[in-house]
């Protein structure tokens, strides 16, 4: 990670395409650079950086680039030390006084972990030309661990123009005997979204441990009305 791009060697220095690079470098608190860490975490093929935003004057970002699948994610979280797996069965990591055991589990010592999500870029619709519907869902979900019959939500947004903000049409929760889900998702542009269901009542997030896949959906052109 250098102040502007990232990098990789492959006999020679090159520069790595970054698709969050504007999210990166575009909040980023370079006068504390010398915060900045790498770690890696070589059971799931990731290299990351842990670094403060441009509000901060500590660590409270990471970004990873995925080696195996060429893939780049984001989020928020406070570590300042991490050891990679190896001396010990799961990566550890410091922060505040505390020793973390990193990439086991499901919960956040005990308590659901809130605020989890998957979230598409921009996609067309179709080709993007014209008003498409989409009717329909087919989730590909699997659920590794569902201690308490939990549910992750889907939430469908979408936009007619590019200068358009995003609009929620719908949000459907989806448990593990869900076959699809129905919605009425008109646009040109569509994100979707696949979030723990933060608002259940009971313990049904709690325990969850969920992995996704290949996300079907039914589209057709529609009118605007």
């Amino acid at each position: 990670m250098g102040y502007g791009n990232f990098y990789l060697y492959n006999g020679t220095v090159q520069e790595l395409p970054c698709s969050v690079h504007n999210y990166v470098f575009g909040d980023i608190n370079t006068g504390q650079a010398y915060k900045i860490q790498a770690f890696t975490n070589s059971e799931h093929n990731e290299v990351g950086w842990f670094y403060p935003s441009s509000s901060s004057d500590e660590i409270d970002r990471y970004v990873i680039y995925n080696t195996q699948q060429g893939v780049w994610y984001y989020g928020q979280l406070v570590r300042t030390v991490w050891l990679d797996s190896g001396v010990e069965s799961f990566p550890q990591a410091t922060n505040g006084g505390y020793l973390y055991q990193q990439e086991i589990g499901f919960d956040a010592d005990g308590s659901a972990m809130t605020n989890v999500y998957v979230e598409s870029g921009d996609f067309d619709i179709g080709d993007g030309d014209r008003f498409t519907q989409i009717s329909s869902i087919i989730p590909d979900i699997k659920f590794i661990q569902d201690a308490n019959s939990g549910s992750v939500n889907v939430v469908t947004k979408v936009r007619n123009y590019p200068g358009d903000s995003l609009t929620t049409e719908a949000t459907s929760e989806v448990s593990s005997s869900t076959q699809k889900v129905n919605l009425r998702a008109r646009g040109r542009q569509a994100v979707v979204r696949f979030e723990s269901n933060d608002d259940a009542t009971d313990d049904g997030n709690l325990s969850i441990g969920w992995r996704l896949g290949e996300t079907r959906m039914d589209v057709k052109t529609d009118g605007r009305r």
